[in-house]
Order: structure tokens, then C-alpha cells, then sequence
């Protein structure tokens, strides 16, 4: 299977790579607020339930910008 990855220039795979390392983290914080929420609803508390809510509803919305 050919992929055309010799056509690249290294400006262009430097740039598919910064966008796939921006992808990863973004999904590493989302993941690591939904955990968090889902302790906050654990444990009853209802501050920090909101607090991570709106820190992830903030990111989806940036992220949709």
C-alpha cells in the first residue's frame, strides 16, 4: 500500500504531526475530566461536578470555534 508520505515535505509532516499532538491532548483532557466528573457524582459533590462540567463544556465549545 503506498501512501505518498515520500511526497511530504518536512513542512507538511511537521504540521500533520503538531495537528495529531494537538488531537491526542485533546482527548487525554477530556478523558481525564469526564473521569473526574464521574468521581465528583461518586462522591456527591456537587462543586467540583460543576466546576469539571463547565471546564469541559468550555473545551467543546472552544474547540468547536
Amino acid at each position: 500500500m503506498r501512501t505518498g508520505l515520500n511526497n511530504l515535505t518536512r513542512e507538511h509532516y511537521e504540521t500533520l504531526l503538531s495537528i495529531h499532538a494537538e488531537v491526542v491532548l485533546e482527548a487525554a483532557i477530556e478523558k481525564r475530566l469526564r473521569r473526574l466528573i464521574d468521581q465528583a457524582l461518586d462522591k456527591g459533590d456537587e462543586a467540583a461536578f460543576r466546576l469539571y462540567a463547565a471546564e469541559l463544556v468550555g473545551k467543546k465549545v472552544a474547540g468547536n470555534q
